[in-house]
């Protein structure tokens, strides 16, 4: 009996080859930063304003001691602050800091500019198409992970 062929769906291919991509420059860009890349993932998290350890811990699915021994190490580098309440150190506020910030915006600005190059040489309606395939393929990954 002859296997039948898998041809893969092409916009499979292209979000695999994009994830791929993606977590290569993430795992660069962690490298050139001396963390890992569990960290750089906090400091994502961070892009947005401090959050609380409780908050990064659910957010990458951490256990309370992995998040504390991360963000000491963050700490340690000098790339974010932590702000502890009372003497309970399991609530605390964590930010990145100006400089982990400033490092940040040094590796991640020239893929912005591509991106941002690519996306004006597309007419307004292929981009927004585009972008609204992105977020509803996201968003059917994230289902599938949540069902599973």
């Amino acid at each position: 009996m002859v296997e039948p062929e898998f041809v893969p769906d092409p916009l499979l291919v292209a979000v695999r080859r994009l994830g791929e991509v993606l977590d290569r420059f993430d795992d660069d860009v962690a490298r050139s930063l001396g963390v890992h890349r569990s960290d750089l993932r906090a400091m994502h998290l961070l892009e947005h304003g401090p959050v609380t350890a409780g908050a990064i811990a659910s957010h990458l699915d951490l256990t309370s001691g992995s998040v504390t021994a991360l963000i000491s190490r963050l700490v340690k580098a000098g790339l974010v602050t932590r702000t502890v309440y009372g003497n309970d150190r399991r609530v605390a506020n964590v930010a990145l800091r100006p400089e982990a910030w400033q490092r940040l915006a040094a590796v991640y600005s020239p893929a912005g500019q591509r991106v941002t190059e690519y996306s004006t040489t597309m007419t307004a309606r292929r981009r927004n198409e585009t972008v609204r395939a992105l977020h509803d393929i996201a968003n059917q990954l994230e289902a599938l992970r949540e069902d599973g």
